[in-house]
């Protein structure tokens, strides 16, 4: 089982039909992608423990990060865009992994802060609320 390296693994926008990297990304937060369930307990049952069952959707969760921000960067301009004018927009994220895995995803919202400190880069941080689930790559290796 190999070890990714996460230095050179990139956060991507799809601008104009093409995917363009968002620069000075310091973290990501990859989505937290849950399958819905709900409680399935009933009277009768005696067991301590309550059942739950598979609802057949899955919550996409959000993806968030951490970039040094520059307000002129183009890049940056484009992500406080998506404030402006709220729109879907599809994301990558690609591992620096030997094989270049990715995962694709549309965003249906965005937010964006900023931290300003002393003895510090101006640092910005965001959200992508995910629509749907990621698209995931298969045929991995076997544990």
């Amino acid at each position: 089982m190999s070890k990714i390296k996460c230095k050179g693994t990139a956060l991507a926008q799809e601008i104009a039909s093409s995917y363009v990297t968002v620069a000075q990304v310091i973290s990501l937060e990859l989505p937290t992608v849950e399958s819905e369930t709900f409680e399935a307990d009933t009277l009768d049952n005696t067991d301590a423990g309550i059942p739950y069952q598979p609802t057949g959707r899955t919550e996409g969760g959000s993806c968030s990060g951490e970039l040094f921000y520059d307000p002129a960067l183009q890049g940056h301009q484009a992500l406080t865009e998506l404030l402006r004018v709220p729109q879907d927009e599809n994301w990558k994220i690609t591992f620096a992994d030997a094989g270049a895995s990715t995962w694709t995803f549309t965003g249906a919202g965005f937010s964006f802060g900023g931290t300003v400190a002393l003895n510090d880069g101006l640092k910005g941080t965001f959200s992508i609320k995910l629509d749907g689930i990621p698209t995931y790559p298969s045929g991995g290796s076997a544990a």
